[in-house]
Parts: C-alpha cells; structure tokens; sequence
C-alpha cells in the first residue's frame, strides 16, 4: 500500500503542478503566436472535453485488461508528454499563426485525453482501498496536491527566468511550460513502471445477481417513471447546483490571467500565487465544512451557504476587477468565491444521493445516478471557458472604451444569477418538504400512498443486494468522487453519507459473510 501511495500522490503533486503551470500562462502564450482569446477559450475548453470523453475509455481499458492499470496509465502518460512536446514546439510556427495556435490545441487536446487518468486513481483507491479507509486515503492525496499548489508559483517564477534557446527551440517563459510537463510526465511515466503494484487477484465468487435474479437492474432505456423520477426536483436540483458552481469556478480560472494582466499587470507568477492560494483556501473551508456536518448542520444549510458565497463572490468580481483597482479588488472575490464550494461539493452530492435511495424507480440505479451527477460537473468544465473568452473577457481596448473600467462585461454576471436560481430551488423545494410534512402529520395514523415512501428509511428497513451492488460497485465510487472534485481535491463523505455508508457496508459484509458474495463490480464504465 505503501507504493501504491507514493505513485498516487506522485501523480497529484505533479497533475497540480502541470495546472498552475498551463492555467496563468496559456492566453499568453495563445496571444503571442497570433490567437484571439476566443481560441484561448476553445482550448481551455477542449481539455476538459478530452479529460471527460477519455475517463470512460480508460474503465473500459481496465475491466477488458483484467484490473490492471499499470499500462493504461502508462499509455495516458505517454500521450501527455507527446501533447506537451507539442506545446511547447508550437512557437517554431509563430510565422503561421493558425498552425501555432492549432499544435497548442492539438497538444491540450492530448493533454486532456492524459489528464483523464485521475478516474484511474479513484478506481484504483476503490479497488484496493478497504471502504472504511478510502475518505482518509482521499484526504491525504488532497495534501498532496497542496503541496503541488505550493510549489507552483516557485516554478512558475523559476519559469519567468527563462530565455534560452535548445536543440533549435527557442525557450521564454510560457513555451517552456511544455517542456516542464514533458519532463514531469515522463518521468512519472517511469515512477509508474517500476513502482506501482498492480491490484491482487481476488477469487472468484458468486455474484451478485446470483442471489436475487428477480431484482434486476433497472432499465434506463425508456419508461416515463424513470425520466420523470430524474427531472423530479429532487434529483435535477442538485445537479443544477453542481453546474453552476462548477461554472462559477470556471468564470476564475478562465478570466483571471487576462483580467490581472491588464488591470493590474499581471503575469503567470502572479496569477499562479492566487491560484496557489485558493487551494489552501478550499482545503481549510474542507475542514471546517467536514466539522459542521459532523456536528449534524444539515446538508441543505451547507449548500445554502455555499450558493451565498458565490453570489457575494460572483457579483464582487463583475464590479470590482477593473483597470484602475488593486490586487484586493482581485483577490478577495476570488476567494469568497472559491470558499463556496466545499460547502457545496459534498453536502450538495449527499442531498443527491439520499433522493436517489428514497426514490423507488431510482434505488437500483445507484450507480448510473452518480455518473448523471459527475457528468454534470464535466459539462460545465468545458462549455464554460468558451463562453467566458468570447462573451465575458474584455480586450484592452474594449476596456478603456467602457466607461465603467470594468474587465468583464455585465454577462460575468451569470455566475451569481445561476447560483441565486439555485437558492429560488432550494426554497421551493424546503416549502414544499414542510407541505408534505404537515400533511403527513395529520395523516399519520392514515395509511397512504405516500407513507411507506417517506418511512422507508426509518423502519429498519435493509438494503436490497441490489441496492448494495449498485452502492459499493467500483464505478459508482469513481464517479461519486469525480462529481465533486474541484482543482483535484475529491473531497469528503459527509456525516450523513458516512453513517450510511457504513451501515450499508455492515450489511454487505454480512451478506459476504452468509453467501459468500463477491460484491467488486468491475464494470467501470
């Protein structure tokens, strides 16, 4: 295990590291090859596409591979140092422009596709991870990745240094960012090798669906009950709420460089200082969050909060990044903002997760329910750079014409009018919980429809074997801590999922325990 952890946070510290390389410095670098900070927002945008198209590709490579992850991390290593090399020869091109802007994308593209491996590491720490240790092996890796954050704007100022020229390649502060990533990720590519154990094979046992052949999966392929169960309230809320704070973030990342650059001369060190900052930022909130649910404030309260932040951040940021603030007017935004999201990120994936269990239609689809939820957050990651480089970042120029000096024009604003919709939701839906427990109050002693519903969960009830299966399957548990993860950090179970989790865990081992059941569901994808 102790290998294990070392490839892993190996691999955090450097995946940090690559991203406050790239993040502060990518529009400049697109700027001085010739591209628009439209095509600076494309390419932002197609790194995250290719990260989200590929994590599906590697499940499938692992379970077809017979749980071994050793080349499929290798090979997405390899693809990472092949888009790096790109990058950085993309300035032997700066007498084309379109060819030097489409190698930087051509080698994010790439990037991303090798980026994808972070669903490696989160169905390698459920494979091998026992259950009850896998929210504390996270929490370190989050350290890790810390400590990658930390070093970042070093190496970025080690970066601004640059001026050389190697092999032919001229070399200047932002083109060397890919030979940096092309170093790291080969040698990880090595550490890989020679240093990650590849799971132990488990025995075969009977499966699951041997002991309850008559509850199978659900069938997502049609029926009215089952789309209308998913655009209930209960389930389409959160996932609302998870793009949008996903896409508040993306309004920092992407519009930070080049709204600093001009309001207050920033470069990619600077930037990548504040970048650096909000990791510690999120994971102090983290803490604090984890200590409020464990002190039973309710899951609903922490998503509330998390939304009022951004608000407050949000709005802050539209009136006060302008070309004649200072860094205050920079920085305390972005990290009320920032702030926001731990106090989203888990409580807001535990409301999900207890509609999707209360829900009769649902319960036996655990496991797709998650991946809905996760791609939530991908689509956010890469339909919001493009908006906000094309709508929502000012030019130099177009600023000093405004006459109000701000950098972003009024559509900054989505941000913070996603997230009070979000709040309008969160408030319907508690009125209407408190219809339903009044009506259900005065009926108590009446039996309806309604009743063994909302008791469910009270009356001792166990978990069905297909209710286990679709909770502790591996895939489930990849895309339960991608949906909140946010600059890397996976975040942590809540109280409540914490105490349900573990009862369901009590009540699988049984079942291993009775029937000899194999509970690894290999199926990934």
């Amino acid at each position: 295990m102790s290998k294990s952890m070392f490839v892993l946070s190996v691999i955090g510290v450097v995946d940090s590291i690559s991203f406050m390389a790239v993040s502060p410095s990518l529009i400049f670098y697109v700027l001085q090859l010739g591209g628009s900070k439209e095509q600076y927002g494309l390419i932002m945008s197609i790194f995250s596409f290719a990260s989200f198209a590929g994590k599906p590709i590697y499940g499938a490579w692992v379970d077809k591979g017979g749980n071994k992850f050793r080349v499929p991390y290798l090979f997405s290593l390899l693809i990472s140092v092949v888009g790096a090399i790109l990058y950085l020869l993309a300035v032997l091109q700066a007498a084309n422009p379109a060819m030097a802007v489409g190698m930087i994308f051509v080698g994010r593209l790439l990037s991303g596709l090798g980026a994808a491996n972070q669903a490696l590491g989160f169905a390698y720490i459920a494979y091998v991870v026992p259950q009850e240790m896998q929210t504390r092996t996270s929490t370190l890796l989050s350290m890790m990745r810390i400590v990658g954050m930390t070093i970042g704007p070093g190496i970025n100022y080690f970066l601004d240094k640059v001026d050389s020229t190697i092999w032919g390649v001229p070399l200047d502060p932002l083109n060397t960012v890919g030979l940096l990533l092309a170093v790291m990720n080969l040698v990880t590519l090595f550490i890989v090798y020679f240093f990650l154990p590849e799971p132990p094979e488990k025995v075969a046992k009977k499966k699951l669906e041997e002991v309850q052949p008559s509850e199978p999966a659900l069938d997502t392929s049609g029926g009215s009950m089952f789309w209308h169960a998913c655009l209930s309230i209960d389930i389409s809320l959160p996932c609302v709420i998870l793009f949008a704070s996903n896409s508040a973030f993306q309004l920092i990342e992407t519009a930070l460089p080049a709204a600093a650059a001009d309001g207050l001369g920033w470069g990619p060190v600077e930037t990548s200082g504040v970048l650096g900052a909000t990791s510690i930022v999120i994971f102090g909130v983290m803490v604090l969050v984890m200590v409020l649910s464990s002190k039973l404030v309710s899951d609903t309260t922490l998503v509330v909060v998390g939304n009022v932040c951004f608000v407050v951040g949000g709005t802050c940021i539209y009136l006060f990044w302008t070309n004649v603030g200072n860094s205050l007017h920079y920085i305390i935004p972005v990290i009320i903002s920032v702030a926001g999201f731990p106090f989203i990120a888990s409580p807001n994936r535990s409301n999900f997760t207890k509609a999707v269990m209360t829900n009769p239609v649902l319960e036996s689809s655990q496991a797709t329910m998650q991946a809905l939820l996760s791609m939530m957050a991908s689509a956010a990651g890469f339909t919001t750079p493009g908006f906000v480089a094309a709508y929502v970042i000012r030019s130099p120029e177009e600023v000093e014409a405004a006459g109000d000096h701000r950098e972003l024009t009024p559509l900054a604003l989505y941000a913070p009018v996603l997230c009070i919709s979000c709040l309008m939701g969160l408030y319907y839906k508690y009125r209407r919980d408190q219809r339903i427990a009044t009506v259900l109050s005065e009926t108590a002693d009446i039996p309806g429809e309604g009743t063994p519903l909302m008791a469910r969960r009270s009356n001792g009830r166990r978990s069905s074997v297909m209710e286990l299966h679709q909770t502790f399957r591996r895939s489930n548990e990849v895309a339960r801590r991608s949906s909140v993860e946010i600059m890397g950090f996976p975040n942590f179970d809540t109280h409540t999922e914490e105490v349900t989790r573990a009862s369901q865990l009590k009540e699988l081992e049984e079942l291993v325990a009775l029937g000899e059941l194999d509970f690894e569901d290999d199926d990934m994808s």
